[in-house]
């Protein structure tokens, strides 16, 4: 199945129509429309979009799993404001305390999943590489987000579409400190 089919999947297992599902997606239902019958490609904003707003998982996406949505994200107050908390992977229930790290964005390069500000939990026992997964890695003694893209020799890229041409071939100087799992953001 191609990411037109599942996108349209999508739209009907929540009952939305092609106008509704672009609207909240911030595209046309013609760029959407394109989408669903293979003409054009789902760009970042869309994929993305499936996943934030709708709570679709990235690894059905990308693979196809079984299960096709996440858990609805919780909206949490906290101290002077409201946050919102994504789920974007899944969380092992082996997970023990001190192996989720709080990581701060700090670059515009991972938009527009990840916001400058943004919070994000990192699994640091979860280094297993999989398509398509964000990941934390230290590459040249920064500590950067970058979307895995598996192939041959596998890569990693940014979000942000103006900041593609910064995509860096995996290398064994490349540490993977571990998968993003939640984004924090204030709202």
């Amino acid at each position: 199945m191609n990411y037109g089919d599942k996108i349209r999947t999508v739209r009907e297992k929540l009952k939305i129509t092609q106008k509704e599902m672009a609207k909240s997606l911030g595209i046309s239902q013609a760029y959407l429309c394109a989408i669903e019958s293979g003409r054009m490609q789902a760009n970042a904003k869309v994929l993305f979009g499936l996943e934030r707003i709708f709570g679709v998982k990235t690894e059905w996406l990308a693979e196809g799993d079984e299960d096709v949505f996440n858990k609805k994200p919780p909206v949490v107050a906290e101290k002077g404001g409201c946050y919102t908390a994504s789920f974007i992977g899944e969380i092992g229930s082996s997970i023990n305390e001190g192996k989720l790290h709080l990581f701060k964005v700090t670059s515009d390069n991972m938009e527009p999943c990840f916001l400058i500000g943004d919070e994000v939990l990192v699994d640091v026992t979860d280094k297993q590489l999989k398509n398509l997964a964000v990941y934390l890695f230290e590459i040249e003694s920064k500590t950067v987000l970058k979307r895995f893209i598996g192939g041959d020799s596998g890569k990693l890229t940014n979000d942000k579409p103006a900041k593609k041409n910064n995509d860096i071939i995996m290398n064994s100087s490349i540490k993977c400190i571990g998968r993003a799992v939640w984004i924090i953001r204030k709202l």
